[in-house]
């Protein structure tokens, strides 16, 4: 069960604003990590809209998960979304965030975070 979803368009529309308004240069939010392109490129959901910044069909979104065992700290696991359900039955509540790429200009973007839980806290009954 998915909550808490946070979705980061906004910032997204700002930041793609400050760059066509040049307050922002390409180069600034076009600086994807290689394992974020790795990522997008063998694991990554095809988008169907093209890349905001170079307009090429070469946007994906790329899935990270978090367990609760493994600090923040140390990164999440990039997973395709086809197996996200598999991810929550071997670890139990999940911390979600995908993340678009573009992986010939590079552009990257946060798009949403989520919780992904094992079971409905609302459901449970009190005893």
């Amino acid at each position: 069960m998915r909550k808490g979803r946070i979705d980061y368009r906004m910032q997204r529309r700002a930041t793609l604003g400050a760059v066509a308004a040049g307050r922002r240069s390409r180069e600034d939010v076009c600086d994807a990590h290689p394992d974020l392109l790795r990522a997008g490129t063998h694991i990554g959901t095809p988008v169907a809209e093209s890349c905001p910044v170079c307009d090429a069909d070469e946007l994906r979104h790329v899935h990270y998960v978090f367990d609760g065992r493994t600090p923040k700290s140390q990164g999440g696991r990039a997973v395709p979304r086809e197996n996200l359900t598999r991810q929550q039955e071997r670890y139990g509540d999940l911390d979600v965030y995908t993340v678009e790429v573009c992986v010939l200009c590079h552009w990257h973007h946060l798009v949403e975070s989520f919780l992904l839980l094992a079971r409905d806290p609302d459901s449970a009954t009190s005893g």
